[in-house]
């Protein structure tokens, strides 16, 4: 009976300290931790802020990315031919190349890659296609609303030229389609493995911006016409 009691008194002590002392503590920590991720970024702003005021350079908000381009070592290579040890292949989100074309105002730089920091600052290409002079097909993408708005007004017959460190290449404009989203992966991807140099231009369409989701894409199909051949 005595032994009843006692382990009766047991669990009442227990169950108080579980009710004063550890449940306080519990949802204590759990306060201060919610605090700590809820501050968190405000902190961190603060810090920022307090930084930049300190700084001794006015800071730059723009992340910069890798060029590799130089317009004169182009002008110097007009051989018909150029050895691939002498070509520099670009790292992701690198500047190597430069689109244009005079008769519509396209002048735009061309980055190796296509993701969404790239395709702010200039022209993208797909890293599944090749760069000019491999005989396979460029696939370059633009925001029509920038870089690539002036290809609404592009006609069949147009050049659009392309300039890399190690040579010029020009283009003839054979082909414009407008090719919805859902096909469009599927069409040049058959495009992609052919052994035939290409230039595929394309973006989104149509070109208005009071639009809604915009489904089609608006692709002009380029043939080679001069340029060094990569061997």
């Amino acid at each position: 009976m005595l032994k009843f009691k006692k382990n009766n008194f047991i669990k009442i002590i227990k169950s108080e300290l579980m009710a004063y002392l550890y449940m306080p503590l519990i949802f204590a920590v759990c306060g201060y931790m919610i605090c700590f991720l809820l501050l968190t970024p405000v902190l961190d702003m603060l810090q920022a802020m307090g930084g930049m005021m300190i700084a001794d350079e006015i800071p730059d908000f723009n992340q910069s990315l890798n060029s590799i381009y130089d317009p004169e070592a182009a002008e110097k290579n007009r051989e018909e031919a150029v050895s691939i040890k002498d070509i520099t292949i670009p790292a992701y989100g690198t500047l190597y190349a430069h689109i244009s074309c005079e008769k519509i105002g396209l002048d735009a730089p061309v980055y190796w890659g296509d993701n969404n920091e790239i395709l702010k600052a200039g022209v993208g290409q797909y890293i599944g296609s090749f760069m000019p002079g491999f005989e396979k097909t460029i696939l370059l993408s633009g925001h029509n609303t920038t870089d690539f708005k002036c290809l609404q007004n592009i006609e069949l017959g147009d050049i659009i030229t392309v300039t890399t460190n190690y040579g010029i290449y020009e283009y003839e404009v054979e082909d414009i389609q407008v090719i919805h989203m859902d096909t469009a992966e599927a069409e040049i991807g058959d495009i992609l493995g052919q052994d035939k140099e290409q230039l595929i231009t394309y973006t989104c369409y149509p070109f208005e911006k009071m639009v809604g989701r915009k489904v089609d894409r608006y692709f002009i199909f380029s043939k080679k016409l001069s340029g060094p051949v990569v061997e």
